[in-house]
């Protein structure tokens, strides 16, 4: 059950951050065969996350137990919601991915953003954190901790295995930006996940004579790891990659041009690759507090 929490945890942040990055990461334009080639990896990539959690959502259905008792649940309720919203997700990105019908695209828009919300909320909803005291707030905080934690790492992904493999002057010129938008979302996420974790505790001393007290404390101990690597990647797109962006960004795009830069965009693509890595840990722990009774709760 912990290993289906992390795959489908995995894949509805890609598809929800992947879809967000998409959207707002204002590629040059469609005729340039570069941009064709990045969206069509981006949507390939998006494809592969909704079916992941689309079938990880099933099998947790099966693996938590018989069908018909399960849906009865909160735990239930949520991820069966989950997938009438990612079959209803299908409909509108067809239009919402086209480019022709400026209205019908801007209503497309509308309803991808509130069937995001919703996926969303699903997994606050189906676990701890609607749970115990004050369900509502505890809700609440655990969208914002989830969309937030969309945004930073499936915009990562999707910046590393579709954007930076062809990174040029215009593709980098974009990197400022989308740092920026995912040091917000880390902040965000941070924030969200101390008033969560400090909820469900219950106390100090429950950190460490408790098991979910335990592993909270490996999962704050990998995140800090996983700031110290994000760090270095904006430090490096604020200093290398910034003032080159600045220089070169009126220029015809054309591959990175001498050995530092292609050496910086080397060395963002081993950060990125770290950065997920370190995510993926912090998320597997997290499917292991999603199995664990918090104390707060007992």
């Amino acid at each position: 059950m912990a290993v289906d929490r992390l795959v489908v945890s995995t894949g509805l942040l890609v598809l929800l951050g992947g879809a967000g990055f998409v959207a707002v990461a204002r590629l040059p334009t469609p005729a340039w065969r570069l941009t064709r080639r990045i969206e069509g990896r981006a949507w390939l990539l998006l494809r592969a996350a909704w079916w992941t959690t689309l079938l990880g959502t099933v099998a947790g259905l099966l693996l938590q137990g018989p069908l018909a008792a399960t849906v009865g649940t909160r735990f239930g309720a949520a991820w069966t919601a989950r997938i009438v919203l990612l079959l209803l997700l299908v409909a509108v990105l067809r239009a919402w991915s086209r480019r022709e019908a400026p209205w019908e695209r801007a209503g497309a828009w509308l309803a991808v953003g509130v069937l995001a919300v919703a996926l969303a909320a699903t997994p606050p909803l189906g676990g701890h954190a609607a749970a115990g005291p004050h369900p509502g707030v505890g809700a609440t905080i655990g969208v914002l901790h989830f969309s937030a934690a969309a945004v930073w790492f499936g915009g990562l992904v999707l910046l590393g295995a579709c954007a930076l493999p062809h990174a040029d002057e215009v593709l980098l010129a974009a990197l400022p930006r989308f740092s920026s938008v995912a040091f917000a979302a880390m902040v965000v996420t941070v924030v969200t996940g101390i008033l969560q974790g400090w909820r469900q505790l219950g106390g100090v001393e429950a950190a460490w004579g408790t098991g979910y007290g335990r592993l909270l404390v490996a999962k704050v101990a990998a995140f800090v790891v996983l700031i110290a690597v994000a760090g270095r990647s904006r430090a490096l797109v604020r200093r290398r990659l910034t003032a080159r962006a600045r220089v070169l960004v009126g220029a015809a795009p054309q591959p990175a041009g001498d050995d530092a830069d292609a050496r910086s965009v080397w060395l963002l693509r081993r950060l990125v690759l770290a950065e997920v890595a370190t995510a993926i840990v912090v998320l597997a722990i997290t499917a292991l507090l999603g199995l664990a009774t918090p104390p707060g709760a007992a």
